[in-house]
């Protein structure tokens, strides 16, 4: 059995019809069915806008795969699943739940809990340098994009792939002949680029490169200005 997701289009209860929106992925996973069964079943649940979404759902797990391919972490690391319950076990233990009542399950999940969860899981990747198989910027809930913006400033891997080495890239001008050594660089934007991607900044322009991203840069703060060695006086 394969868990197929799309949205419904059009419902006509006098013929019995439904029709559906679904990805390019699951349309041909259901074609390939379809080819083989055409006297197949299938099982429809329906769900509401607070329901994780699969979008969600496929992120999630494609992170908690990524992570136990690293190998990065404890004994926890055995299989795919035990590091599942693993950070199932410390989502729930850092937001005061009872063992058991964190799901991504559309039928016990929540959307903003999972996109919490998922804000876990890219902390932990960042910090300790775990590739990662999809890009956030492309499955993140758009407010949940500043958070993976200030990580990626934080330790330092490029916001749009990841990698590292990468440099903080002003996105403010602070001004023509001032020396960045000596400025107080609170409070001007930045994001955090690889090589790669800050030359594709400079070629595309600043705020088409945003747009492009759907970023919106992060102002700088005390912690920032730590980790990259920035003054923060006059």
């Amino acid at each position: 059995m394969t868990e197929l997701f799309g949205q419904v289009n059009k419902l006509d209860p006098n013929k019995g019809l439904v029709t559906l929106r679904m990805s390019d992925d699951d349309l041909r996973t259901l074609q390939k069915y379809h080819a083989t069964n055409q006297h197949q079943v299938l099982s429809v649940v329906a769900s509401d806008d607070n329901e994780p979404t699969p979008k969600q759902r496929r992120f999630a797990f494609a992170l908690l795969n990524d992570i136990w391919l690293s190998q990065v972490g404890g004994a926890w690391l055995e299989t795919v699943e035990s590091t599942r319950r693993h950070f199932y076990g410390m989502y729930e233990y850092y937001h005061g739940l009872d063992f058991g009542e964190f799901s991504l399950s559309a039928v016990k999940g929540n959307k903003s809990d999972t996109n919490e969860f998922i804000n876990m899981l890219l902390d932990y990747a960042a910090l300790h340098d775990i590739a990662l198989s999809v890009k956030p910027l492309n499955e993140l809930e758009p407010q949940e994009i500043a958070h993976w913006e200030y990580q990626c400033l934080m330790n330092k891997c490029c916001v749009i792939c990841g990698k590292r080495p990468s440099d903080l890239h002003h996105l403010d001008t602070i001004g023509q002949g001032v020396d960045r050594r000596k400025t107080n660089h609170l409070k001007h934007r930045a994001v955090q680029l690889c090589r790669q991607h800050h030359q594709m900044a400079h070629s595309l322009g600043i705020e088409t490169f945003l747009q492009k991203h759907h970023l919106t840069g992060i102002k700088i703060d005390e912690r920032i200005a730590e980790v990259h060695r920035l003054t923060t006086g006059e």
